[in-house]
C-alpha cells in the first residue's frame, strides 16, 4: 500500500484519519503542524500528504505551496472544518483533493486511491 503523512494539530483528528487509512492497509506518519511536516517529508518516503488547513506554526496553505514546488510534487489532500472557501483556496494553491470535516472515510479512501493512481 502507501505511506501517508497526516498533518493536523488536533490529535483526535490525526488518530481518526490514521484509523481509516490503517484499516485500508496504509502506513501512516504524523505531524502536528506544517513545520513538522516539512521536517519529516524529505526523509519519510511519503506517497501522499493529507493536511488540515488551520494549524499553528506553518499553516496548511503554506505547506501546500511549499510541497507543490517539490520535484515531483506529492499528491496533497486538504481537509478542513472551516468552510468551503478554505477548501477552494487549498485547491487554488495546489491541493488536488479537498474534503470537509468531519471526514467521511469513503471519500478519504477514494481520494487516496486516486492520488496513488496518479503516482504510478
Amino acid at each position: 500500500m502507501a505511506r501517508i503523512l497526516i498533518v493536523d494539530d488536533e490529535e483526535a483528528d490525526r488518530l481518526y484519519l490514521q484509523a481509516i487509512l490503517a484499516r485500508a492497509g496504509h502506513e501512516t506518519c504524523f505531524a502536528g503542524n506544517g513545520q513538522e511536516a516539512l521536517a519529516q517529508f524529505d526523509g519519510a518516503g511519503v506517497d501522499v500528504v493529507v493536511t488540515d488547513l488551520q494549524m499553528p506554526e506553518v499553516h496548511g496553505f503554506e505547506l501546500i505551496t511549499v510541497l507543490r514546488d517539490r520535484s515531483p510534487p506529492p499528491p496533497v489532500i486538504a481537509v478542513s472544518g472551516t468552510g468551503l472557501f478554505q477548501l477552494h483556496m487549498a485547491e487554488a494553491l495546489g491541493a488536488r483533493w479537498t474534503i470537509a470535516k468531519p471526514v467521511v472515510p469513503d471519500l478519504l479512501l477514494k481520494a487516496v486511491a486516486e492520488a496513488l493512481a496518479l503516482r504510478v
